[in-house]
């Protein structure tokens, strides 16, 4: 109690100095102007439609800062503790506080109490800025007051942390610029110290453990977490550690010179062992995590159902997410990572890394075959790619992002989707799969287990098959009763009439049928499949007729159409218009009616040519007038038609230019009932506060903030001194 009365009384009576001294308003007016000129770029940011919104909520960006905006709030820092100790060494004064009956501990800790008492208002002006946004808001969302009152509370006790070693370093020194000249050198290095994975490109992916243990020593980082209302276990032994050891430290250092050298070494391995320790606790805490999420929607905290897939996974399971090279998507992968580190937290087994496109798992040619994407726009846009007891999901960018233009065309960001996604693909990998695929041969048909020299197979297909679950078997067409569907690749001689009637009863009892016509084989025999009594009575035809479509011509490779568009509004097609092309090789016209409905179509500049003797096809009053599909499904959503094999052959899936292995394993997925899991986890808003404000206004909030806040703080610290002086004389 005697040390607590000390400390008490030295906080008081070192308050009272501070508060008479000109400096300290002068320290305050300079924190203010960093503070301020920070709130005018978010501001400008806020504000300014021809510029994408930012992903980070107000107070994020504001406490958080920039690197120059934290190197100027150290200098501010070293001010406010440079003089705390080395001060009274140099007047005498300290001699005369530690003899009145005050020890070197009381004296230390009181005097870092009045200076983080001094830090914590000079924030109290910085809440004028909620009101300027309270003002100026465009959007009529509510404040999250607990998760501004965290962030407040995490920006005060990580600077008063960092007191804690700029009284260290005045207590270590009798020179006020040698303590601040030592106080700043401690403070930069603690806060480069957590910088290092930013500043190091790579270095999280060379050294990804070690790259988690400096995160969680970043000072920014923290501030950050705390102003999204992210408590974790790690960021108070953080700062409890920060505190306690430069305390400790400091107290050591004051003792010096005065105590005999035996108690000195005794209390130098005290703060050795007080560094020890939080060095262990830091360790507990990151491998024992623990959060508390103090944001009103709960927005740091995982959906019960991700959980429940989480605790569901096998061992081995991983998370690799590829960076974009596209800058302006970083944002959108830091809250990726964030996630990512919740997904790791909840399960320990969970392997989660960060590598660049040229490190991408498998290469980035085949991650981007897995995605259905072409490698430079996978390397553009970035993915998660999910593996999972020897499968693997690709999650882009836009399964996790919703992404609108701009007033000046740059995209932003309106949705994030980033853990349904991510859990989706988990579910939907540690999901049992009965999907048993029967595929017909004996007619000419591409295999899927050869493959041919010239790329005249479905093996990609089958692998793609095979790597999402699925079990592949050539059956005869009279033992169908095992099959969940039936898969006719291009058959190069029609099926017989026995054949046709076993299939036609395989459908009327619920089976599914996916039928792929042959564009080789349009010659004398018309390319008949043989089951056109079986599309037919589900509405689909497929005449001989070629799609031609100069809107979607590829010069490289003559009679292909390069469709990303023409994909109609239907699950099988989610994910593909505008984002996953098709490459379609000479497809058939695929006739609908009765019920059926196109899935994949040419532009309206389209034509079914009947015409298939003279070249070039020309379009005239025989030839079937477009938009012409070239995939559809029947009316009982149980048959699929096709218009080219070739389309899915290995020759044209292997240069990565076509996603359809992977729209079949949808359209597969989807009519054996094996729908895609859904997780819970909402899609929500990006933590943002837009601004309406005219280009006058944004320059009136600069003078006010970066100079009439400060100046007022000034002239105000000034008139209470000049106050002060007069009535003490």
């Amino acid at each position: 109690m005697r040390a607590l009365r000390a400390a008490y009384w030295v906080w008081r009576r070192e308050l009272h100095v501070m508060l008479r001294a000109p400096i300290l308003y002068v320290i305050g007016g300079v924190f203010l102007v960093v503070q301020g000129i920070a709130f005018a770029g978010l501001v400008g940011a806020l504000s300014d439609p021809r510029r994408p919104a930012p992903l980070g909520a107000l107070l994020e960006g504001q406490l958080a800062g920039t690197l120059l905006t934290w190197v100027l709030e150290l200098v501010v820092l070293t001010l406010l503790g440079m003089r705390t100790i080395a001060e009274d060494k140099r007047s005498g004064g300290w001699e005369l506080l530690l003899t009145a009956q005050v020890g070197e501990g009381a004296a230390v800790i009181g005097k870092w109490l009045a200076a983080a008492t001094l830090y914590t208002l000079l924030w109290i002006p910085t809440l004028a800025y909620l009101g300027v946004v309270a003002w100026y808001r465009a959007d009529d969302g509510g404040w999250d007051l607990a998760t501004i009152a965290t962030g407040y509370a995490g920006a005060i006790a990580i600077g008063a942390a960092l007191l804690a070693w700029a009284i260290a370093a005045s207590a270590a020194m009798t020179s006020t610029l040698g303590a601040g000249a030592l106080g700043f050198a401690l403070l930069i290095g603690l806060f480069l110290l957590g910088e290092l994975p930013g500043l190091w490109p790579t270095f999280a992916i060379d050294h990804p453990q070690l790259a988690v243990i400096l995160r969680a020593c970043s000072v920014r980082e923290t501030a950050g977490a705390f102003a999204r209302g992210e408590i974790t276990l790690a960021s108070l032994v953080l700062i409890a550690g920060v505190t306690v050891l430069g305390l400790s430290a400091a107290i050591t250092l004051a003792c010096a010179g005065r105590r005999r050298r035996r108690e000195i070494w005794l209390r130098a391995l005290g703060t050795v062992l007080v560094a020890a320790s939080c060095v262990l606790a830091g360790g507990l805490a990151l491998v024992h995590p623990m959060t508390w999420d103090a944001s009103a929607g709960r927005r740091n905290s995982l959906d019960p159902d991700t959980r429940e897939v989480l605790a569901a996974l096998p061992p081995g399971a991983a998370l690799t997410i590829v960076q974009p090279t596209l800058g302006g998507l970083e944002p959108i992968y830091d809250e990726v990572e964030r996630v990512t580190a919740r997904f790791s937290a909840a399960a320990p087994d969970l392997v989660v890394r960060t590598v660049d496109p040229a490190n991408a798992p498998g290469g980035l040619l085949a991650v981007a075959r897995s995605a259905g994407l072409q490698p430079g726009d996978l390397a553009q846009g970035g993915a998660i790619v999910v593996d999972v007891a020897g499968r693997r999901r690709v999650v882009d960018l836009l399964a996790i992002a919703t992404l609108e233009r701009g007033v000046d065309g740059a995209p932003r960001v309106e949705r994030l989707a980033i853990e349904q996604a991510i859990a989706g693909a988990l579910a939907a990998l540690i999901a049992p799969v009965t999907i048993h695929v029967c595929v017909t041969a004996g007619h000419g048909e591409l295999p899927f287990d050869v493959k041919d020299d010239k790329g005249a197979d479905w093996t990609l297909v089958a692998d793609r098959l095979r790597a999402e679950g699925m079990t592949i078997e050539s059956v005869p067409l009279d033992d169908l009763a095992r099959c969940t569907v039936v898969v006719i690749a291009g058959p190069a001689i029609p099926l017989r009439d026995v054949e046709a009637l076993a299939l036609q009863g395989y459908v009327r009892g619920g089976g599914v049928l996916i039928a792929a016509a042959a564009s080789r084989t349009l010659d004398g025999s018309l390319g008949r499949l043989g089951i056109e009594a079986v599309l037919d009575a589900d509405g689909l035809a497929i005449p001989a007729a070629i799609v031609v479509d100069p809107s979607l011509t590829v010069r490289e490779l003559p009679g292909a159409l390069l469709i990303s568009e023409g994909y109609a509004d239907h699950p099988i097609n989610a994910g593909f218009r505008g984002a996953r092309p098709t490459l379609w090789f000479q497809p058939r016209a695929v006739v609908t009616g009765k019920g059926a409905i196109p899935l994949v179509t040419a532009s309206a500049a389209s034509w079914g040519e009947r015409d298939l003797l003279h070249a070039p096809p020309a379009r005239d009053g025989d030839d079937l007038a477009g938009p012409v599909a070239v995939a559809a499904l029947g009316a009982s959503k149980r048959v699929l038609a096709i218009g080219s094999a070739e389309s899915l052959s290995s020759a044209v899936l292997a240069g990565g230019a076509s996603a359809g292995d992977l729209w079949l394993a949808h359209a597969i997925r989807f009519l054996a009932g094996g729908h895609e899991p859904v997780i819970a986890a909402p899609a929500t808003a990006p933590t943002q506060v837009r601004l309406v404000m005219t280009s006058a206004q944004r320059t009136s909030v600069l003078a006010v903030c970066v100079g009439l806040i400060p100046l007022a703080w000034v002239l105000i610290g000034g008139a209470l001194v000049i106050w002060r002086r007069r009535r003490a004389a």
